[in-house]
């Protein structure tokens, strides 16, 4: 194992994220000398994010200088090794704002939610501290939760809220309370984690004069690792360039059609729709805006992120015969019919929106609004909500545990098992059956023009059989810390799948503040374990892995 080449380029990389980090600093002095103070009372976090820079950049300058006489040649194992460190320590550092800023004091909360972030799964442990209206001390929630056995759970908020310092009036809390800066850099780390962080840095790779393709591979979402173009360094760019084009339309299409959104909601919003993040600044998520049309540009773009990013590389060069694949229709269709089955079940059901505009029932265009956005939402692994979905029908609820499984298309920024893995399932399945009568018959299948082998098979079959495994694992950790079934369930298909969605205590109108240290780490694992799809990072984890050959 190569560790010199491996700290020169993770010290190139923690130079690159402090010089990113000034990104969110700039924004933070912006709010802290530039706007009125009175309009924006928040606390701001300038030198938490001026201590992160310089202990990123120390870091890097140390990692450099370890491996300064190297050529930065990576192997296959070195390859493996460096993006599992790059998405196990890039969280420790983008958390270190919100440890010096005093926003989250648990550094197993701060972790969290930059594992969060990164790899855009959107679940979040800011929950406004809750006070005795009588003595003004704070006191810890108490909720309790299920059918025939209640499971109590007992604990704190995170976030304390802005006082007017003059008349006491509470002026902001829950995340509205954190400050708007922090808030950014959040939502920003969804757009670096949605295409991937590293990728980017594949990218920059050349000019050390290290070959990406390796990383390539292990980052991108898929069985089938489909570069647009010969050289990965163009490809990585390409991608980045088709993201940044998508973000820039989304963010002017957001302004256009919602007088009342201000600029860093949009860009948030941006930020956190195309990488199908979920994050937001606003307590009561997208139903915050309360508006038709910035829900409908929302639900297209969460479906544009969870496409594959080559469907539009193609597209744009009208190579329209390279697009024609069945599972841009499969994922498409999946869209429709679930859609279409969960907006039904919701006409006339009594509402139950994130508003106050909650009275009455869904009629049809409601319907089809708020059941269309859910399960899209579920479906892409974004995670907004407009509404309290926990109230919903059953069936509207089962559907979306499902879909957060079924996930989006491969190559895209979306979550789940992905839509080409149910595809080649069905085929192994429907081969199975057939060679018990047929059998003398060489049987093969294609996905668009590639063979479906051997190698593929195994390595889906192999990825199926891992999720039940860690899935099931997941459940049983969750219910051993005290959380109960149903949540439980909920919670491994979000963290998993990178979705941010859950149910019951973890629901639309809750957080995951509720977690103990001990589940906190396990849905951080679990969170980077679905982001990198099990086999990267459990291959490292294996001993035979670190014996030389």
């Amino acid at each position: 194992m190569s560790y010199r080449e491996i700290a020169k380029i993770l010290g190139f990389y923690f130079l690159a994220f402090a010089a990113i980090l000034m990104i969110p600093l700039f924004l933070s002095l912006y709010y802290q000398f530039i706007v009125a103070p009175s309009e924006h009372p928040q606390p701001h976090s300038t030198f938490a994010f001026l201590d992160t820079i310089f202990v990123c950049a120390v870091m890097g300058i140390g990692l450099f200088w370890i491996g300064r006489h190297t050529k930065g040649h990576l192997f296959k194992k070195e390859s493996m090794v460096l993006v599992v460190l790059v998405w196990c320590l890039t969280p420790a550092i983008a958390a270190m704002p919100f440890i010096f800023s005093d926003t989250l004091k648990n550094p197993f909360q701060a972790y969290f939610e930059t594992v969060s972030g990164l790899t855009t799964t959107g679940s979040t442990v800011m929950q406004a501290r809750n006070y005795d209206p009588q003595t003004g001390q704070e006191i810890p929630y108490q909720k309790a939760y299920g059918d025939d056995l209640l499971t109590t759970y007992t604990f704190y908020g995170t976030i304390a809220p802005v006082k007017d310092p003059e008349t006491g009036k509470v002026l902001y809390e829950g995340i509205e309370a954190v400050g708007k800066a922090l808030l950014f850099w959040r939502s920003f780390l969804q757009a670096l984690g949605g295409i991937g962080v590293v990728i980017l840095f594949v990218a920059i790779l050349p000019s050390l004069g290290v070959s990406g393709k390796l990383l390539f591979q292990a980052e991108m979402t898929g069985p089938i690792k489909d570069s647009i173009t010969p050289r990965v360094a163009q490809a990585a760019w390409r991608l980045w360039m088709i993201y940044l084009g998508l973000s820039i339309l989304q963010f002017i299409l957001l302004m256009i059609t919602n007088s009342k959104m201000e600029w860093l909601d949009a860009a948030t919003i941006t930020f956190s729709t195309l990488s199908t993040g979920g994050f937001s600044i606003r307590n009561s998520s997208i139903g915050y805006y309360d508006n038709t049309l910035t829900d409908w540009v929302i639900i297209l773009f969460m479906i544009l992120g969870a496409t594959n990013f080559s469907v539009y590389y193609y597209s744009l060069r009208g190579m329209f015969y390279r697009i024609y694949k069945p599972e841009l229709w499969l994922y498409l269709g999946t869209i429709f019919v679930t859609s279409l089955i969960g907006s039904w079940y919701l006409i006339g059901y009594e509402k139950t929106l994130l508003t106050t505009n909650s009275q009455g029932s869904f009629d049809l265009f409601e319907a089809m609004r708020h059941g269309t956005f859910q399960i899209v939402s579920a479906l892409t692994s974004t995670g907004f909500a407009t509404a309290n979905y926990d109230f919903w029908p059953y069936p509207v609820q089962t559907i979306m545990l499902i879909v957060m499984f079924v996930g989006g298309m491969s190559g895209s920024t979306g979550g789940g098992i992905k839509m080409i893995r149910h595809y080649i399932m069905f085929h192994i399945g429907r081969l199975r059956v057939e060679s018990l009568f047929q059998s003398k018959t060489v049987r093969k299948f294609k996905v668009s023009d590639q063979e479906i082998g051997p190698e593929i098979a195994v390595l889906v079959l192999g990825f199926f059989w891992t999720m039940i495994c860690v899935s099931t694992l997941g459940v049983l950790m969750y219910v051993f810390d005290g959380i109960d079934p149903i949540t439980s369930l909920g919670l491994v298909g979000c963290m998993i799948n990178n979705t941010g969605m859950s149910f019951r205590i973890a629901g639309p109108i809750e957080s995951c503040a509720f977690l103990t240290n001990f589940s906190l780490v396990i849905s951080s694992l679990l969170m980077l374990l679905g982001r990198l799809e099990f086999f990267v990072f459990l291959a490292v984890l294996m001993p035979s892995f670190w014996k030389e050959h």
